[in-house]
């Protein structure tokens, strides 16, 4: 794969991860601001539909996977997502909490900070060649 391949997947990862952030984030305030869930369980929420969504768009646009693996990939991509999920709770959290930042301000700091581990984990061990 050329270096330029490798870029343009790059930024469609990221595209897709920032489509899944604008649900992280809408579904968070919906589910705070709308509905009076904790603002944590509706962080954690939030974060497993937009992992729904962000693994079909990886699925199909970034990586174009074939469908017999789909299952198995879907497997892997929630473990990949699982480790993010663990680490971007624990700094939705602190930054929330002990540093006392806006709670949708923490969740995109999260978001930010997990997004190279998840691309580089996506990248070569859930959809690699």
């Amino acid at each position: 794969m050329t270096l330029k391949e490798e870029i343009k997947k790059f930024i469609l990862y990221g595209v897709g991860g920032g489509l899944a952030l604008i649900i992280n984030l809408s579904l968070a305030y919906l589910f705070t601001e709308k509905l009076k869930i904790f603002y944590l369980g509706s962080a954690i929420l939030s974060y497993i539909i937009s992992l729904i969504f962000n693994f079909l768009f990886q699925s199909f646009i970034t990586f174009k996977t074939r469908r017999e693996l789909f299952l198995q990939r879907f497997l892997e991509f929630s473990i990949v997502q699982t480790v993010g999920l663990s680490l971007y709770s624990i700094l939705v959290f602190i930054f929330t909490e002990k540093l006392k930042i806006y709670y949708l301000i923490s969740i995109i700091l999260s978001s930010a900070l997990v997004y190279f581990s998840n691309f580089l984990l996506s990248r070569f061990y859930v959809f690699k060649s």
